[in-house]
């Protein structure tokens, strides 16, 4: 159900040190905040807040539509595939509104 809603989880999807936790759509999803005091990696987040600048994004697309180059993780049984790509390779994607939205 999630991942038909376009949100990744979890240290396969997400990746570990690779992804910011913006390009993880963590202010789409209320995973962040912005007003509350110190955390790991309150810099970067805080400064492409300010820029209003995420160059890249994790999305789930279909898997015939895949990039593996971009893949994080893929989910044969359900035609599906998470991966980290730039904004501008995304327009052509059908896309949850929220994460439209986002890339505006």
């Amino acid at each position: 159900h999630r991942l038909g809603l376009g949100i990744p989880e979890g240290l396969a999807e997400l990746g570990s040190e690779q992804t910011l936790w913006l390009e993880a759509n963590a202010a789409e999803l209320n995973g962040v905040s912005f007003t509350k005091g110190c955390y790991v990696g309150q810099e970067n987040t805080a400064r492409m807040n300010w820029r209003q600048k995420v160059n890249r994004r994790l999305v789930v697309v279909p898997l015939e539509n895949a990039d593996i180059s971009r893949q994080r993780c893929a989910y044969p049984e359900l035609g599906l595939s998470v991966e980290l790509r730039r904004v501008e390779d995304m327009t052509a994607l059908d896309l949850p509104e929220w994460q439209r939205t986002a890339i505006g």
